[in-house]
């Protein structure tokens, strides 16, 4: 696909729209830590939570998002330094950032001492932001009998009582989960298994057109394929010889046929009728997840659209500038200094892995659905769901590619570049801050 052609469907689209943001004045620590939860995808339990600020007009700071990681179990000054040090480099990634306020969620008590439990973890954190220049606006515990400010003098032994932390109002309900589709009918599923077959056995797929595509059709009398086709001969001459040996997915695996290759995974991510389930496009879905060289091809141009699609497709099989685009690939499935995914692009890949996993369940197949499902979970933040979608792919089939590396970088807690910035590969200004701690740790 032409680079125009790209440009004018991502305008076609439009702009994914912006939700407006909600005001809360936080008046005291107790306002502020009613925001933690709603901050958050989850409740913290045993965490620390860092809530950023972005300094707006003069003294006046904005909540700049939060950040949660387990809480470290220790109290040993050099572990403490450490680990404060990834926390805040993680912090300092975020851009724009200037200010933090810390919160420890413990389930230990300020009992029977009447000090705040998890104050050291709290302490080391602190430090370490001052030392890199950040703004430390308050320091908390929220323990299991109580809670306060480490920089309130007048801290009660014991803390404050945690009712006082209830919110005003309900809150919001947390964002549901995508659901499950409905059982597919036997019928589906037959269906399904057809086209799944014809991927994989004819060198034209399932043929006629799919999404725009020409597949090409057996000719009634010959056996040969349309000529001028995607997956078909490419001329008349071929109409002589005998059909190719090779399927449609063959040519997948080698790149040939790259536009249609493309435009046939563009046309995965359009809205279908639910009457027409399953599409052909379903199938080929399944076909390009479930094979260890082609999935990282699949996700690459699902996130990051058509244009880079064709760009790690060609590097497949043209060997000029193939190392170099392979090699950005990399970058971006591994959450490196890469531009922001597509959220669209990524919920609807979602949705399709869903329905697909409707229509089957093998372990082969189970395995590269949820290794799919575990990256695109992950590139948009989604920890929790993405270790336990790759832990289930790796019980199903233990040599999967991708599934390693993501429940790798959840159980590091690491994000990919782009949660911290919309184009990581611009320097921030904080970054020369972490060089000096780096040398000196």
């Amino acid at each position: 696909m032409s680079q125009k052609r790209s440009r004018e469907r991502r305008i076609q689209s439009g702009q994914r729209p912006r939700r407006a943001p909600q005001i809360v004045r936080a008046t005291g620590p107790e306002d502020l830590l009613r925001l933690v939860p709603d901050l958050l995808p989850l409740d913290p339990e045993d965490s620390l939570v860092l809530v950023l600020f972005k300094r707006s007009h003069g003294t006046k700071s904005r909540t700049h998002g939060a950040m949660r990681i387990d809480l470290r179990h220790t109290e040993d000054p050099e572990q403490l330094d450490e680990w404060a040090a990834v926390v805040l480099g993680q912090v300092l990634r975020v851009d724009g950032v200037t200010g933090v306020a810390i919160a420890a969620y413990t389930p230990e008590t300020f009992a029977p001492s009447g000090r705040p439990p998890a104050a050291a973890q709290v302490r080391a954190v602190s430090r370490r932001a001052q030392r890199l220049g950040l703004e430390v606006l308050d320091r908390f515990c929220v323990a299991a009998d109580g809670w306060g400010s480490l920089d309130d003098p007048r801290l009660p032994r014991g803390g404050n009582p945690l009712a006082l932390l209830d919110p005003d109002e309900r809150r919001a309900p947390r964002r549901a989960p995508l659901a499950q589709p409905e059982p597919a009918a036997e019928e589906q599923i037959d269906r399904f298994a057809d086209h799944y077959e014809q991927w994989w056995s004819r060198p034209e797929g399932p043929g006629g057109v799919l999404h725009g595509v020409p597949l090409g059709d057996p000719a009634p009398t010959s056996g040969s394929v349309t000529p001028g086709s995607a997956f078909g001969p490419a001329s008349m001459l071929s109409l002589l010889q005998l059909p190719p040996d090779e399927s449609a997915m063959d040519r997948y695996r080698w790149g040939r046929d790259t536009d249609a290759v493309v435009d046939l995974v563009e046309g995965i991510l359009q809205p279908h009728d639910e009457h027409g389930r399953p599409c052909a496009c379903r199938a080929l879905l399944l076909s390009l997840v479930v094979r260890q060289g082609l999935i990282g091809l699949l996700l690459a141009q699902v996130a990051w659209g058509p244009a880079f699609g064709k760009e790690v497709w060609t590097a497949v099989s043209a060997p000029a500038g193939r190392q170099r685009s392979l090699e950005r690939m990399t970058a971006a499935i591994g959450g490196g200094r890469f531009r922001r995914p597509d959220p669209d692009r990524i919920d609807a890949a979602i949705a399709a892995l869903h329905e697909v996993a409707s229509y089957v369940d093998t372990d082969r197949t189970g395995a590269g659905i949820d290794e799919a499902l575990s990256w695109l979970h992950w590139a948009c933040g989604g920890s929790s769901a993405a270790a336990a979608l790759a832990g289930r792919a790796l019980e199903r089939h233990d040599d999967r590619d991708i599934a390693p590396i993501v429940l790798g970088k959840v159980q590091r807690g690491e994000l990919p570049a782009w949660a911290y910035r919309t184009n990581p590969a611009k320097a921030d200004a904080f970054e020369a801050l972490l060089e000096p701690q780096r040398a000196a740790g």
